[in-house]
């Protein structure tokens, strides 16, 4: 906690001195707003940042000292100097809390006597603002959609409008959520005295805010400064009695003068806003932490020149011990699996050789209460592999044997060691197998039943009711038995179109009233008009009791619903 500490308050350091030195004086006010609030943000989040590298490593030296030092650390008894750590850790507890408490109550003081004015003190709406009127002797100030304002003063309009409109500015912006977020903020790190400076800041940033405001209504900037100088003047020592509002500040005048005057270009903006990028990525990878891990590796893979002899005669002692106990009666622990498999791992060959057998599985499971030392080996390098295949999300082949071969290991394990081991592969469910082709010999039945039935009349249509391939091909062909599971479908022909002459005439028939482009003609006329050009459209409509209209023309027709 003490390191994430320290780096935290050295990269809001960092970001304060760019902002002092880069920002702070151009007139770039919303961008800087931003920037503020995110540089207490990532002076938090960037510690807290871990970047892993993963590396092959070509033992499990460093696991195996790992748990030498912690079974060494746990013998160790407790001595005076852990005692006195402890009563300091307790002492910069209780500090640290009393801190926060006190601060607590300081932000809840405040909070409610602002809500206290706005109860008990008449209101005035403005537009989306309300103006309250305090009759104590108070200089303007805001918070959230309320504008403070003495009764008097207000009443007497000795109240410049350019000053209403600096407040009405702030209500207009939302800056007393920033002012909320810093309160916050400063309750949990009240011991920063960085973030007491920010916090300045950010309500100084708020005013040039509000200034540019009022100058972006018109309002020339020698006449706002003169009005802002004499009120400012004129209200200087009073007080607002709260530190959650926006209000003018005297002592800040003469910078927010020197910011007016100033003149930034869109060109010099965007250059200090994206310096801000290499800032906060130089950050990054200064304080955030780089960890290197080696990839996990099953122990009685790992390959070491030879294990020490103390981890020798640990693992000496505890194979020696569950060897003593009858196999069928002999339930090894996981950590004490897992102890055996580090160092088994790193032995030599020879080491092996010389060390006690490694504890086997019990000949007789049926008193067995879980699985044995091996069985959990054998169960985690399967599983292991299969999840692996799983998470890169790429097809697996199962092999059946193992897959049995896991379900019948982790059958065997009790609850406890099943919450300790590898999770049971998510395997999905194999797909159905095809729909197997239709054999040749069915084939060759159906032919002969289809050839015999309608005579080699291939034009014809044969529908086949309830007759299964199998049957045809468990069976030899029998006419008897499939005569009545079929029937000959013969459908009529189409009746073929009729021409345009043929059409014109049948609706002569029908006296039919015949118009060429508009204009009606005879009946004659029109069949003499196909007869000599076949390629006139024609447009028939028919109606009830009446005699059907047919339209000729050269030109397309263009048919209207």
């Amino acid at each position: 906690m003490v390191l994430f500490l320290l780096k935290s308050t050295a990269c809001l350091a960092l970001f304060m001195a760019f902002y002092k030195l880069v920002l702070e004086n151009e007139r770039m006010h919303g961008f800087k707003r931003i920037y503020l609030l995110l540089a207490l943000v990532l002076s938090i989040v960037i510690p807290s940042i871990t970047f892993v590298e993963y590396v092959e490593v070509p033992s499990l030296a460093h696991e195996i000292d790992h748990i030498t030092t912690a079974s060494n650390q746990m013998a160790m008894p407790a001595g005076e100097e852990k005692s006195v750590s402890l009563d300091t850790t307790t002492l910069l507890l209780f500090i640290y809390s009393l801190g926060v408490l006190l601060f607590s109550f300081r932000f809840f003081k405040n909070l409610g006597h602002i809500l206290i004015n706005i109860r008990n003190n008449p209101k005035l709406r403005m537009q989306s603002f309300i103006n309250v009127l305090l009759s104590d002797i108070t200089v303007p100030h805001t918070f959230f959609n309320y504008i403070f304002l003495n009764k008097q003063e207000f009443e007497a309009r000795e109240i410049p409008q350019e000053v209403l409109l600096h407040e009405a500015a702030h209500a207009q912006q939302k800056h007393s959520l920033d002012i909320l977020f810093i309160e916050l903020l400063q309750i949990i790190f009240w011991f920063n005295p960085l973030v007491y400076i920010i916090k300045n800041w950010i309500k100084l940033n708020h005013e040039f805010l509000a200034d540019q405001a009022v100058l972006n209504q018109g309002t020339p900037t020698p006449k706002y400064q003169n009005i802002l100088l004499a009120f400012a003047s004129s209200t200087n020592g009073k007080d607002y009695q709260s530190s959650l509002a926006n209000a003018i500040n005297y002592s800040s005048i003469k910078k927010r003068f020197t910011v007016m005057k100033k003149t930034t270009s869109k060109e010099s903006v965007v250059l200090r806003s994206v310096a801000v990028l290499p800032l906060i990525t130089m950050l990054l990878f200064s304080f955030s932490e780089q960890i290197t891990v080696p990839k996990e590796t099953s122990a009685v893979q790992a390959y070491q020149s030879e294990a020490t002899e103390q981890e020798v005669a640990r693992y000496n002692a505890l194979a020696k011990k569950y060897n003593a106990i009858p196999r069928e009666k002999r339930n090894v622990s996981l950590e004490d699996i897992n102890t055996l498999e580090l160092i088994y791992g790193k032995m030599s060959k020879k080491q092996q050789n010389e060390a006690q057998p490694f504890p086997e599985c019990p000949e007789n499971k049926s008193d067995k209460k879980g699985a044995c030392a091996e069985e959990i080996s054998e169960y985690n390098g399967l599983a292991k592999k299969y999840n692996k295949m799983l998470a890169k999300g790429k097809g697996i082949r199962i092999q059946k044997t193992e897959l049995d071969r896991m379900a019948y290991l982790y059958a065997q394990m009790s609850t406890k060691q099943r919450s300790s081991a590898q999770p049971f592969p998510n395997i999905p469910e194999p797909p159905e197998p095809p729909t197997p082709p239709t054999p040749p010999e069915a084939k060759i039945e159906i032919e002969k039943l289809v050839e015999h039935a309608v005579g080699n009349a291939l034009e014809e249509i044969v529908a086949f009711e309830d007759v299964h391939i199998l049957e045809l091909t468990d069976h030899p062909f029998n006419e008897e038995k499939f005569e009545h599971k079929i029937h000959i479908v013969r459908p009529e022909s189409p009746p073929k179109p009729k021409t345009p002459l043929e059409h014109v005439k049948e609706m002569a028939t029908k006296d039919a009233v015949f118009y060429l482009d508009e204009k009606e003609i005879s009946s004659k006329k029109a069949i003499q008009l196909l007869k000599k050009n076949k390629s006139i459209n024609i447009d028939t409509r028919t109606s009830n009791n009446q005699p059907p209209k047919v339209k000729l023309s050269v030109k397309p027709i263009i048919i209207n619903n």
